[in-house]
């Protein structure tokens, strides 16, 4: 694996978490979320999918995975 996809693993990481973190779609660029239901559920106000700690754990899981997978093919 070379130095190049371990970067950009990383940065893809740091950027789901940084979305989570300042309440930003897991999915959209810009896309901020507004909340749905008294403040308990929010949605993205670009796409409008349903955004929730499962989102972004699930976004940061097929990253995780797509580089697993690159690693074991080297």
């Amino acid at each position: 694996m070379s130095s190049i996809d371990q970067e950009k693993f990383i940065e893809d990481v740091i950027r789901i978490i940084d979305r989570w973190s300042f309440e930003q779609c897991a999915y959209c660029e810009n896309g901020t979320l507004v909340s749905i239901d008294g403040m308990l559920d929010f949605k993205c106000s670009k796409c409008g999918r349903p955004m929730n700690p499962v989102e972004y754990l699930g976004q940061i899981s097929k990253i995780v995975f797509n580089y697993r997978e690159k690693s074991s093919e080297l």
